[in-house]
């Protein structure tokens, strides 16, 4: 099976586990990064390619582009402490759901020294009309890893068969080392984005 029919596969098995499912769970479960690792999708595995992240390691630079196409370095200290709520495509009703929870506790608990990105392998113009069409609030900023997944190959979430991104939750601090990691091992669940605050506020207090 093709690069091509994999991705639809992997939609089509999203979209379709929607109806049974129109509430997808947070676990608490978390797996390791890089190369030598494996994502499930319905009990379906997929490899993970790219080099392995570490809680502890230095954030690697990776150039992601914003909605107005300007850079965003990983790797660049902050004034703010980052979370990074990484996710696979926006067409996806996980991914929706995960985009929406993000925005709904932004909107919430205001964190004036949390930085708030939703990461996709989605081109900006996508994530623009999403967060258009989905009401996401501006507090969240998307980040786009579409044009050369640099994002997913150096940190190690990039779903080798599919060219997306598998779902990840990281926290970075203002010193750019990485606080936190949470990769869900199967993607019909979200991660724990409450647990992520609360290591975020430690860090920016």
């Amino acid at each position: 099976m093709n690069k091509k029919h994999l991705l639809a596969f992997a939609i089509a098995a999203i979209v379709s586990g929607c109806a049974s499912n129109p509430h997808f769970a947070t676990t608490e479960q978390s797996s390791g990064l890089g190369k030598g690792q494996v994502v499930t999708l319905e009990d379906n595995p997929f490899n993970l390619s790219g080099s392995a992240l570490n809680v502890g390691d230095d954030m690697p630079s990776a150039l992601l582009k914003d909605q107005a196409f300007g850079d965003h370095d990983t790797a660049k200290n902050s004034e703010h402490v980052r979370i990074y709520s990484i996710m696979p495509s926006i067409d996806t009703p996980v991914c929706d759901q995960q985009a929406h929870e993000l925005s709904e506790f932004v909107e919430t608990h205001p964190e004036p020294n949390i930085d708030f990105y939703a990461v996709s392998a989605d081109t900006p113009f996508a994530q623009a009309n999403f967060k258009k069409d989905a009401k996401i609030t501006d507090k969240v900023t998307f980040l786009s890893d579409a044009r050369s997944h640099d994002f997913g190959a150096s940190t190690g979430t990039q779903i080798d068969a599919l060219g997306l991104l598998t779902r990840t939750i990281i926290v970075v601090g203002k010193d750019s080392k990485v606080l936190h990691i949470q990769r869900v091992p199967e993607l019909t669940t979200v991660p724990d984005l409450v647990k992520a605050v609360e290591i975020a506020q430690k860090a920016a207090s």
